[in-house]
């Protein structure tokens, strides 16, 4: 009896230690819970390799800061040939790209983002239209993304966990982004327009070179 009761203790531990383990496994999967920008003020450079409908090859220096669309509040990004990109304060999603005489260039309805939480193996596709200010063209089309990892990617700035997500567009764009959570920032980025594309075909590659993010 002291054997069997032995046996039915052990067994009970057993699974409650299986019970644990596999709670603690469900805490520990990488999700970002929310969008966490860059502080006001951050900093950092880029370089990109560019063919095609992209260009040449350049380094961008790259600042953070805040603005107004439309009487809002918004999140700034501004870069060193004078473009700067509009974001919403909740998720970051992009509102507009505007010149460098204030002018907006391209703008999107809704804001072009991500869903969150972010997490592997999440899917989502949404519908905008983008509106070419130059033109007053205003063209529909629809994104979908998937998260397709998480893990080390290492920069010249340096190794970063990074969610890696895969987005396309009826527009003819074909990108990846590893997006590091923790900074609020892309730390390499694949673009790719195919021949779809009313840019013409080519692709970018960017990695991060240096930051100095704050929070």
């Amino acid at each position: 009896m002291k054997t069997i009761e032995g046996f039915k203790r052990n067994a009970a531990t057993m699974g409650l230690c299986a019970a644990v383990l596999s709670g603690g496994c469900a805490v520990m999967e990488p999700k970002a819970e929310r969008w966490s920008p860059p502080a006001a003020g951050s900093t950092w450079e880029v370089a990109q390799r560019n063919t095609g409908s992209y260009g040449k090859d350049m380094r961008l220096q790259i600042s953070r800061g805040d603005g107004t669309w439309e009487g809002a509040k918004v999140v700034t990004y501004s870069n060193s040939l004078g473009m700067t990109t509009m974001a919403t304060l909740d998720d970051g999603s992009w509102i507009a790209i505007v010149g460098r005489n204030g002018k907006p260039l391209m703008s999107f309805d809704p804001p072009l983002g991500w869903q969150y939480p972010i997490m592997v193996g999440k899917t989502w596709t949404t519908s905008h239209k983008m509106t070419v200010h130059a033109t007053g063209k205003t063209i529909p089309f629809e994104s979908s993304c998937k998260v397709e990892d998480h893990g080390d990617v290492t920069v010249p700035a340096g190794t970063f966990k990074a969610f890696k997500l895969a987005c396309a567009t009826t527009l003819g764009n074909e990108d990846r982004f590893w997006f590091s959570a923790d900074h609020g920032i892309f730390v390499k980025t694949s673009l790719r327009r195919t021949e779809k594309s009313s840019f013409g075909p080519g692709t970018q590659e960017t990695e991060l070179v240096s930051q100095a993010i704050r929070k």
